[in-house]
């Protein structure tokens, strides 16, 4: 098993890491760099310039996710006891109205809300018994969830890359959603009363903009014409919603484009979507609630987590789950190989990297051999070169040639990049580089960015949202 000790030091402070050629990490001093993209000169020119944080002007984080309701912010006024409580359901909850007529000057009034309330109370009891998940039903708790680090005041909160062409969607903590190209003479800013929350994003392979958005409200279904010029589209978002399935938490297209998958954190269930006919199919399953799915690369398998230490691992044609757990703590990230053959992925609570192999004939279709993911690196918190990296791990990315994969830590704000290979039965991993970012900074987001025709001069490029909004482009060279 490696450890983050073999791997070479990192930048020095005051310096930047840029890329990476022939398995080293180029650095230069910030003075000396392009911060708005920090790239080598004359490699991915293209590539846009984004700081997020420029082009907010206003965010509505904090009225989304520390919602104060509207009767604070106006000047107090008298009105009956009937009109208070009427207000406070409505803009509350049916708990706020009884406790509101509580406090009533009438006996009557007084004892018969505080008897409904008490009854009101058993019955969530006795719910979070039976369920004890559900306690995690706050627009908070999307954060605990997430592998956006920061999730709650970060100003990036997700990203991803277009399978098939040069399209970059930034969702913002204002629940606005850019989407970026290499002529960005005009970008197209998705936003609507219904999406709120932003937690997932997922590009529709074979079509030229069709993004789906997982939020607070369900599922929306983004258009993008790919000659509109509009910085705003005209036509809202097609709106999908199943019963007792928001906020959804995780969205991701089969890799054929034809089917959407879905989970929620107030839903045990998966639900499979064809949108193109408007109908859906949950995947049922007891249990807690589930809180990210994502196919695997070739289409053989769909991953889903739960809240609890239960994970599953579907085979994509018999529609028959493999049911595993970990031993404490929940999923955090995770990430499939391009083959599709190998599995990695980290907990909450445990500073190591797992991977997990598949074989058809032994996961599906064996009894005989033991469920196990292997442990293949130690991330526990060390310092290297007078800089602490590693600890509790947040997110991890695969490139798509399978020859990179990187991990960010919710305690430290260095990256730390693996050179990985596989074989058909084999699978190496061994230390390559650390990055970093500019002084203060923190990775909140990092995927890689699909392999294109276009950008062949590189092996691959790590796309990295930082805390101060601004996103770089690290090339593999």
């Amino acid at each position: 098993m490696v450890s983050l000790k073999n791997f070479p030091a990192s930048p020095a402070p005051g310096e930047v890491s840029i890329c990476e050629q022939h398995g080293q990490i180029c650095s230069l001093p910030i003075t000396e760099v392009d911060i708005g993209r920090c790239i080598p000169p004359g490699v991915l020119s293209r590539y846009p310039e984004i700081n997020i944080v420029r082009e907010l002007f206003h965010t509505s984080s904090s009225n989304i996710l520390h919602r104060d309701s509207g009767r604070n912010l106006m000047m107090p006024v008298s009105e009956s006891l009937l009109k208070n409580v009427t207000r406070t359901f409505f803009e509350d909850s049916l708990e706020a109205a009884l406790e509101e007529a509580s406090t009533s000057s009438n006996t009557i009034v007084k004892t018969c809300a505080k008897y409904l309330l008490y009854l009101v109370n058993v019955g969530n009891n006795m719910r979070y018994f039976l369920r004890p998940h559900l306690r995690d039903q706050t627009l908070e708790s999307v954060g605990k969830f997430s592998e956006t680090k920061n999730w709650q005041r970060s100003p990036i909160r997700c990203i991803k890359w277009h399978p098939h062409c040069f399209k970059l969607a930034v969702a913002a903590s204002d629940d606005s959603i850019r989407v970026f190209t290499d002529e960005p003479t005009t970008v197209p800013v998705l936003k609507t009363g219904l999406q709120k929350a932003v937690a997932s994003m997922a590009w529709r392979p074979f079509t030229a903009g069709v993004l789906a958005v997982a939020c607070q409200s369900g599922i929306l279904l983004w258009s993008l014409e790919p000659n509109s010029h509009i910085t705003r589209p005209l036509s809202q978002a097609t709106h999908f919603r199943s019963p007792n399935h928001t906020p959804v938490t995780s969205v991701d297209w089969s890799p054929n484009g034809c089917l959407l998958v879905t989970a929620s954190m107030n839903d045990s269930s998966i639900i499979i979507w064809d949108v193109d006919q408007n109908r859906n199919t949950p995947l049922r399953r007891l249990g807690a609630p589930c809180t990210r799915v994502q196919w695997s690369p070739d289409g053989c398998r769909l991953f889903s987590a739960t809240m609890g230490n239960v994970f599953r691992v579907w085979d994509a044609n018999k529609w028959t789950p493999e049911r595993w757990t970990v031993g404490v703590g929940t999923i955090q990230s995770l990430a499939w190989s391009p083959c599709g053959r190998q599995l990695i992925f980290v907990t909450t609570e445990e500073t190591i990297l797992y991977s997990m192999h598949f074989v058809e004939e032994q996961v599906f279709n064996s009894t005989s051999i033991p469920k196990q993911a292997l442990p293949v690196a130690d991330l526990s918190k060390t310092s290297v070169g007078g800089v602490e990296v590693g600890g509790r791990p947040q997110q991890v990315a695969w490139c798509p040639s399978g020859e990179h994969l990187a991990v960010s830590f919710r305690d430290t704000s260095v990256i730390s990049i693996f050179s990985t290979s596989i074989t058909h039965h084999n699978f190496n991993i061994s230390p390559s580089c650390f990055l970093n970012g500019l002084p203060g900074e923190y990775p909140t987001y990092i995927c890689f960015q699909e392999k294109l025709k276009r950008v062949d001069n590189t092996k691959s490029v790590l796309t990295i949202g930082w805390s101060s909004g601004r996103i770089q482009y690290f090339p593999f060279l």
